[in-house]
């Protein structure tokens, strides 16, 4: 259980499909380090519930939910699908926003269709209901959907707000630094920490980004 995120493809045999299972697992950022481990975890004890063995992971790491662009592990989930080459019977996601929180709420359902039509049962191992094709599940996934996007629309929004709040302030928001210029690193009173080299990030929420000038010789070129 500890290693939930080994796949085991060797312990059934080929012919015993129905007991096989893949296991989609999603996480948005980086700053998400324990999200995948986590599904991970709880997908592994559905599985170990249902007698079914994981024999392969499909994962995407620091994508964005909101398209399948870079998505890898999605395209190739339903590539395999679609083709055929699915040794599987089972696929196991952590909950329905793990598809995506597309603003078209049908684009999640299409993947999950996919699936189905191809003879893989999708299951939500975290959610409430069983994704039985009841009328209850329907309910509940079209609902799960619908509150995946709005979230995403909402936190859209807020991270926006919030981005405008700071540049007025006069922090770094991100993008590369023009000529002449670099980033100072102060602190949530605005005290200096030091200069942030090429490549160097901000460790501390709390701490933020201000710019200054920079190199003597960059700046009389300017001047």
């Amino acid at each position: 259980m500890a290693n939930a995120l080994v796949v085991h493809a060797k312990r059934l045999p080929q012919s015993q499909k129905t007991l096989r299972a893949a296991q989609y697992v999603r996480m948005s950022t980086d700053y998400q380090q324990y999200s995948i481990e986590n599904q991970a975890l709880v997908i592994a004890t559905y599985a170990e519930l249902h007698k079914l063995t994981i024999v392969r992971t499909y994962r995407d790491e620091g994508e964005s939910g909101l398209k399948i662009e870079n998505r890898v592990g999605l395209t190739e989930l339903v590539a395999d699908v679609q083709s055929g080459r699915a040794d599987f019977a089972h696929l196991l996601v952590f909950d329905v926003s793990r598809w995506g929180r597309f603003q078209d709420v049908d684009e999640s359902a299409h993947y999950e269709f996919i699936c189905r039509k191809a003879g893989v049962k999708v299951a939500y191992c975290a959610e409430q209901f069983d994704n039985d094709g009841s009328l209850l599940a329907s309910i509940m996934k079209n609902i799960k959907r619908v509150m995946a996007a709005e979230f995403s629309r909402e936190l859209s929004a807020k991270v926006f707000a919030g981005s405008i709040r700071l540049t007025r302030r006069g922090f770094k928001m991100g993008g590369p630094t023009a000529y002449a210029l670099q980033r100072r690193l102060v602190d949530d009173q605005c005290r200096p920490k030091g200069i942030l080299t090429v490549g160097q990030r901000k460790s501390l929420l709390t701490d933020h980004v201000k710019l200054c000038p920079g190199a003597p010789d960059q700046v009389e070129i300017v001047k």
